[in-house]
């Protein structure tokens, strides 16, 4: 039951996005995430030795990454009570909380990876299929359609029926990782790359390319990389040739096609060169998100760092941090920076910061012992463009990210918690790397 709960939560969440977010009892504030998550705290996977949570808790392997998940959840809990006696609404505090205790499902993928060994590969391709078609129709067609989730009504915004899909970047990086043979899964890869860039989310971009180049270093296959590259830029190809031309999202703006797509990338950078690609109207628009953002990151930076208890704890859980940004019209309710860094900072202050920082790097470091002892690359990709995307794009604290991330990540690392020895050297775990068999490949 255990395993299909995780793959319903991480294809459910990346394809979806924020309308599968909402399943749940949405009038009391009570979604799936959470639900899932009280299910396996209470009722988790059962052993020979005893109950998993137990059981986890002597594996010396992983006895520093629950210290200090421990210490992030207790000082979530000081934060949010930090808020609520500074004033601030209690659920918004408590809802705030979450990026604290979102890492609690890394034990629920760490405990998947361990009973499945092929779990990791088996959802990847799951999720190329979830994403790629779901994905598709969404960039084709569902995402003009603005049909309400039943029983959000008293959301902050509208929840759409269909959910904006996030799976792109995971379910290309896992697909280059897994498949010996990019080959097989052209028609996979294609699909999900029309829809990284249909879906036009700039901070997935700069994943994927720093996935890219993670997969690069690690496991020097050039050729890998260049064939996942080469089918990209086809599609490209086949977009200019055709000129393909369709109205984006609303949530998105602009259009889809060559120009208006390299447009986007590039306005941040130099607005002249793309006023050259895309109208000027929309060139403005995607140079304003950027600077929408640079605004409300500054603003967030000098009010912290105005007083010393303040940069070291930041403001608090449930702070009005949409109040800092000039930018977000009156009345309009964003509780998230769009940065993982800036919502850490203005939130928790420099000490939040260095927690979730720890946190990571041992993540890092259970995943490169992983990587070593099992020559997949796959858990150190994801992990490096997750940290990227987070820096300019809501991550951690939102369900539809950080929850896939968590679950993918501790089946990731399951791998090393079982070896005893990682004397081999990257370069000889990439030689050794298991090979599939023609039967496992089809």
């Amino acid at each position: 039951m255990w395993v299909e709960l995780a793959t319903l939560l991480i294809i459910g969440y990346l394809c979806a996005s924020r309308s599968f977010a909402y399943l749940g009892l949405p009038w009391i504030s009570l979604y799936i995430g959470e639900i899932a998550l009280a299910a396996f705290l209470l009722f988790g996977p059962q052993t020979s030795l005893g109950p998993w949570l137990r059981v986890v808790q002597r594996a010396k392997r992983l006895r520093r990454f629950e210290c200090l998940l421990l210490v992030f959840l207790l000082y979530g809990a000081f934060q949010a009570l930090h808020g609520v006696l500074s004033g601030y609404p209690a659920l918004t505090a408590a809802r705030d909380t979450a990026f604290n205790y979102y890492p609690l499902f890394l034990l629920l993928g760490v405990w998947v990876g361990l009973k499945d060994k092929d779990f990791l590969r088996r959802v990847i391709r799951m999720l190329g299929w979830w994403n790629g078609c779901y994905g598709t129709a969404w960039v084709l067609l569902l995402s003009q359609l603005q049909w309400k989730m039943p029983g959000t009504a008293s959301a902050a915004s509208m929840v759409p029926l269909f959910g904006q899909p996030a799976g792109s970047m995971a379910a290309l990086l896992g697909l280059i990782a897994f498949e010996p043979r990019l080959r097989k899964v052209w028609h996979l890869i294609a699909l999900n790359a029309f829809v990284l860039l249909g879906v036009q989310v700039r901070a997935e971009w700069a994943g994927f390319v720093v996935g890219l180049l993670v997969f690069a270093w690690l496991t020097k296959r050039l050729r890998h990389m260049v064939a996942a590259g080469a089918l990209v830029i086809a599609l490209l190809g086949v977009l200019y040739v055709t000129n393909f031309n369709l109205p984006a999202a609303a949530t998105r703006g602009g259009r889809i096609s060559i120009g208006y797509i390299a447009a986007r990338a590039v306005a941040p950078i130099n607005q002249n060169l793309a006023d050259n690609l895309a109208p000027s109207k929309s060139v403005n628009n995607f140079a304003a998100t950027a600077n929408w953002r640079l605004v409300w990151w500054a603003s967030i930076w000098e009010t912290v760092h105005a007083r010393a208890a303040r940069a070291l704890l930041g403001l608090g859980y449930g702070y009005p941090i949409g109040n800092l940004n000039p930018l977000i019209p009156p009345g309009e309710f964003i509780q998230t920076p769009h940065s993982d860094f800036f919502y850490a900072l203005g939130f928790s202050g420099w000490v939040g910061v260095i927690l979730f920082g720890l946190l990571q790097i041992e993540l890092l470091r259970l995943l490169w012992r992983s990587y070593r002892v099992s020559g997949q690359s796959f858990g150190m990709m994801f992990w490096g463009a997750a940290l990227a995307a987070s820096l300019f794009e809501e991550f951690f604290e939102g369900p539809f990210a950080a929850i896939p991330f968590y679950l993918l990540i501790g089946a990731a690392l399951a791998p090393g918690l079982l070896a005893t020895n990682v004397a081999r050297a990257p370069k000889a775990a990439r030689r050794n790397a298991p090979r599939f068999s023609p039967e496992e490949e089809g």
